[in-house]
Formats: C-alpha cells, sequence, structure tokens
C-alpha cells in the first residue's frame, strides 16, 4: 500500500512538470502585450496558470494525482516567474 501512495505522488510530480512545461511553451506563443501583464502581475499569472492546470488534470484523473499536478505546476510556475523577474530587474 505505501509503494502505491508513492507511485501516485511521482505521477503527479511528473504530471505537473509536463503541465508546467507545456504553459512556457504555449507562454512563448502570446503576444507581447500580455506577457508583459503576466510579468508585472505575477499573481494573476500564478492564479491563471494554477487554476488552467487544475482543471486540465482534473479532467484527465479526478484524483489526487490531478491535485499534487497542479500544485507542482503552481510552485514551478511561481519560481519561474520569481527567477524571470530578478533577471529583469539585474
Amino acid at each position: 500500500m505505501h509503494f502505491l501512495r508513492g507511485a501516485i505522488l511521482i505521477d503527479g510530480i511528473i504530471l505537473g512538470g509536463f503541465t508546467w512545461l507545456s504553459l512556457i511553451l504555449t507562454y512563448n506563443h502570446l503576444p507581447k502585450l500580455l506577457k508583459e501583464l503576466l510579468i508585472k502581475n505575477t499573481l494573476v499569472a500564478d492564479l491563471i496558470a494554477t487554476g488552467l492546470a487544475f482543471g486540465l488534470l482534473s479532467g484527465i484523473s479526478q484524483s489526487i494525482t490531478s491535485v499534487i499536478g497542479s500544485i507542482t505546476t503552481g510552485l514551478l510556475i511561481n519560481l519561474t516567474l520569481i527567477i524571470f523577474k530578478n533577471k529583469q530587474e539585474t
């Protein structure tokens, strides 16, 4: 039974990582005005990304795996925004 919990956690993290990568690649195709808006308002960008990830992942699997995946996506998006904002300031 413990093995199953570990597998669900790992599956959620992998799913979140792939969703994060997909959102980053999608971001590159957005209009410049929208990109600037999302970078300036990181909280809004984080909420949109996490909500979108949860909506997409819960459509695939209505389980704890989708919740773990959306949490992972939210954390990765947040870290990406922090890193990008720090690079712009320096």
